[in-house]
Parts: C-alpha cells; sequence; structure tokens
C-alpha cells in the first residue's frame, strides 16, 4: 500500500503511461490510415484525422477546434483549408454570429465519414480480439472515467 492508501504502482517501463498512451492513439490512427486507403483511396495526415475526429463530434467552429487541439487558430485554420481543399468540409459564415465560421462536411466528407466508422469498428473487433474483451473493457472503463483536471505546478 501506498501512503495515502492507493496501492503501489505496478512495475513499468522507462518510458511510462505518456508514452503508451500515444503509441496506442498512433496504433489506432495508422489502422484507420490504412482502412482509409483501401477503402476510399485517401488517408489523411494526424493533424487533419484528429479534426476530423471533433468535426464528427460537433465542434463546428474553428476557434473551438482549436481549442480542442490545442493548437492556434491559425494551425486549426490552416487544417481547416486543407481539408476544404480535398473537398471534405465547407465553412460558411455562422447565421448567428457573423464574424464566426461553422465547419460542416460535405457529402463526401460524410461519405468517407461513414467508411471510418467501419474502420473504427474493425480496429476496435480487431483489438478485442488481440488483447481480449476483459482486457478492452478495462482500458475503456479507465480512459473513460473522469480524471479531472491535471494537477497545477506547485
Amino acid at each position: 500500500m501506498a501512503q495515502n492508501g492507493a496501492e503501489a504502482l505496478p512495475e513499468t517501463d522507462e518510458h511510462g503511461l505518456l508514452r503508451t498512451l500515444v503509441h496506442a492513439a498512433y496504433w489506432l490512427d495508422d489502422g484507420l490510415q490504412a482502412h482509409m486507403q483501401r477503402h476510399a483511396g485517401v488517408s489523411l495526415p494526424r493533424a487533419q484525422s484528429m479534426a476530423m475526429i471533433y468535426l464528427t463530434e460537433g465542434v463546428d467552429r474553428p476557434s473551438d477546434l482549436a481549442v480542442k487541439l490545442d493548437v492556434s487558430k491559425q494551425a486549426a485554420q490552416q487544417v481547416l483549408k486543407e481539408l476544404k481543399a480535398k473537398g471534405i468540409i465547407d465553412v460558411q459564415p455562422d447565421p448567428e454570429n457573423g464574424r464566426q465560421k461553422r465547419v460542416s462536411l460535405t457529402a463526401y466528407g460524410r461519405q468517407l465519414r461513414g467508411i471510418a466508422q467501419q474502420g473504427l469498428f474493425n480496429l476496435e473487433a480487431e483489438l478485442n480480439r488481440r488483447i481480449g474483451t476483459r482486457n478492452l473493457v478495462g482500458l475503456r472503463r479507465a480512459l473513460d472515467a473522469d480524471w479531472g483536471q491535471p494537477p497545477r505546478a506547485d
């Protein structure tokens, strides 16, 4: 037992949790990109892929996308410009606020979203096969738990 009543941490490699989580995210993204290339003839760079995740979850303002991606507004604008050039999104003035823009998926973008959703379903099924249902459920439970705000520097 640790001092505050929590269990002692198990032995880990020198890379720690951050490396493991990044590796897992890249495994999923690489698998998704391979699926998209195979079934849609297109794959997206990671920044565009991450933007698509938030866009399909309903984040539709460039400024909100910048916050979600933890990048500057200019960087978010560049990603959106690239997605627009590929015909995946459309950017229009916000009817409720003329100084804002709204992002929406084009018909092609919605088609890609469906292909991506199938790919993610397939990846999760493959992960379930590889690590087992109990581990996958535990992983999802741990990642979905409310971790609270990150600790502040003292």
